[in-house]
């Protein structure tokens, strides 16, 4: 009995130690890639706790096996003393509980603590009190409530398919076990199901791209002074071009197009002024100095990364083409595999590093947090969009809390389909059972392989359920597949779509990278927005440049950079058209204007 409690004692000890650890990594990532100038309360404690929650429900999976493993006795196949079925309820209601309950929150701020703080701060307007923002805030919040509560009253009136055909204890015992909680884990499993869609669309292209980034690091600052300042010294000939046009009377006299390009040759030499400055920066960085001592580790781990990619790619492609031939009863069970053919080498990895917890333990967490990178990356490269349209960019101390928001509910339904992933495709029989094995020979109705240790077998789907326990969380996946076989059917293939997104973006990734060098994201666009956005709002805490460069930097982001009185007036407001400045811009402008240069307005 006293094996039980320390057995159970140190797999939660080890999880309360991972929660902290993560709780900080929430911390961190929050306050890494917020907004410096914009920073909403409201907004860091939502997402902070989302991640926490989150990261904290997957990373109990590997705690989950190690629980299950540890209930056989791998010498004879059987039970050990203390894992009586009172013990093993005991144990698994409590996994079962925590799951449930994680699984409750991260509904809650799906669909309610997210969206709220998104319009909380969208309703943020002068001279409006903190109760009027919240009660507008909760007005649009509504109809997320309303989707949530559609959502459980259809998987608790959503009945499971017939499948009493199916000579399969295992199955029958699963189905029985479908109560009311059903409605919850059909929830579950939609969010798992937007999840996997997250997974194709920025997980994928992020995998192939880390490794690539992490190998060839950044681009060499030399290059990038002589590239910024062959562009700024073209940026100054073309000005001059446009100025020596007119020698009577400057610029007030131009064309229109030849304002509009001037205006247009001031910012873009603002952002590569600041360019420069930041570039000089990281070259007499303590940083730059030490790249040389920090360059080898890059690489080792640029090559860790590619060799994960390539075991997780293989793994769910092995799973995903085993699933055709070897599945229970196929489409109407939800593709759920029973003995694999193929052999999958991080299945094959974890079932012989199962004994050794908790190195079993670490590498699982290794492999979500990795996920976890690579879906950031993706959404860093990517940027935060609906089909074509971009609506927010992921920068580090430049994401507006709107955009942290999105970032958030992405990575939280990233972690979600990764639920399903481990444990269906990844590797499917360790997440399943663990390192169980159970004996395969009766003699006089009693089990005994004491004279035969060959046929000691890992336990799997057809295995006794008197012997084999199946984890908690192969039990909630399994049970969402088989209440909904077509969710199942649906993360079949949205298996096939991670992988063809893969493929896909490496080769984009390989074809641009040998075009623009690997050192840069090959998935940016040289838009006017990106630059305004990429540049002048992440050098100026980058730089540390002195007020009167900053009120520039500020001032060319909003549109508002009003340059002297021989260069005419800006583009007006946010619309880009031409002409004058709009009142509200004329009260920004300073008395007078800065001799031999753009003035400045005013400052947030």
């Amino acid at each position: 009995m006293l094996d039980g409690v320390l057995h159970i004692a140190t797999a939660w000890g080890a999880f309360g130690i991972m929660v902290a650890i993560l709780l900080g990594f929430s911390v961190f990532f929050t306050l890494y890639y917020s907004d410096s100038r914009e920073k909403e309360p409201f907004a860091l404690i939502v997402t902070i706790l989302a991640l926490t929650v989150c990261l904290s429900t997957v990373a109990l999976f590997p705690v989950d096996i190690f629980l299950v493993s540890r209930i056989m006795d791998p010498a004879t196949g059987l039970r050990r003393a203390w894992a009586t079925d009172e013990a093993i309820a005991h144990m698994q209601n409590a996994v079962r509980i925590f799951y449930y309950g994680a699984y409750g929150l991260i509904a809650s701020f799906c669909f309610f603590w997210i969206p709220l703080s998104y319009f909380y701060y969208e309703e943020l307007h002068e001279g409006q009190s903190m109760r009027q923002r919240l009660a507008a805030s909760l007005k649009y919040t509504i109809f997320f409530i309303l989707v949530a509560c559609t959502l459980l009253f259809t998987g608790l009136f959503m009945k499971p398919n017939d499948h009493d055909n199916k000579d399969l204890e295992w199955l029958r015992k699963m189905l029985t076990d479908l109560d009311g909680t059903g409605a919850l884990a059909f929830v579950a499993g939609v969010l798992s199901l937007l999840g996997m869609v997250v997974l194709v669309f920025y997980t994928a292209p992020g995998l192939s791209l880390l490794p690539l980034h992490l190998m060839a690091g950044l681009k060499s600052i030399p290059a990038t002074m002589n590239e910024t300042d062959a562009q700024l010294a073209a940026n100054r000939e073309r000005q001059n071009a446009i100025i020596n046009r007119y020698p009577q009377g400057g610029l007030a006299r131009a064309s229109e197009r030849d304002r509009h390009a001037f205006r247009e040759l001031s910012r873009e030499a603002l952002v590569l002024e600041n360019r420069s400055r930041m570039v000089q920066s990281v070259r007499d960085s303590w940083f730059n100095r030490c790249r040389c001592i920090i360059r080898p580790f890059e690489i080792i781990l640029g090559l860790a990364a590619l060799t994960l990619t390539v075991l997780l790619i293989t793994s769910i492609g092995i799973t995903t083409i085993d699933n055709l031939t070897e599945g229970v009863c196929g489409a109407p069970c939800g593709y759920i595999l029973t003995h694999p053919n193929i052999p999958n080498p991080l299945n094959l990895l974890f079932l012989s590093l199962s004994p050794f917890f908790p190195v079993d333990y670490i590498l699982m967490v290794l492999i979500i947090l990795y996920m976890f990178w690579s879906t950031t990356k993706g959404i860093i490269s990517i940027g935060i969009r609906f089909l074509w349209v971009d609506l927010y960019r992921f920068r580090k101390a430049a994401t507006q809390p709107q955009g942290l928001l999105a970032a958030t509910m992405l990575l939280m339904l990233t972690l979600a389909g990764l639920s399903y992933s481990l444990t269906m495709s990844v590797a499917p029989e360790y997440s399943m059972f663990g390192s169980q094995q159970y004996c395969n020979h009766t003699v006089v109705l009693e089990r005994d392989c004491s004279d035969y240790p060959a046929l000691i077998i890992p336990c799997h789907v057809g295995a006794p359920t008197e012997l084999c326990t199946p984890t908690v969380t192969s039990s909630i996946i399994t049970k969402i597949i088989l209440g909904t076989p077509v969710l199942g059917i649906a993360f079949y293939y949205m298996e096939w779509l991670f992988l063809l997104a893969f493929f896909v973006a490496l080769g984009f990734n390989l074809i641009q990278g040998c075009r623009k060098g690997f050192g840069v994201e090959p998935i940016y666009s040289d838009t006017e927005e990106d630059v305004d956005d990429m540049e002048s709002r992440g050098l100026l805490n980058a730089i540390g440049a002195i007020s009167a460069d900053g009120g520039r930097r500020r001032a060319g982001r909003r549109g508002l950079l009003i340059p002297g009185p021989s260069y005419g007036s800006l583009r007006s407001g946010n619309n880009g058209s031409e002409g004058e400045a709009t009142p509200s811009q004329q009260q920004q402008r300073p008395s007078s204007a800065h001799s031999g240069g753009p003035g400045l307005s005013g400052s947030r």
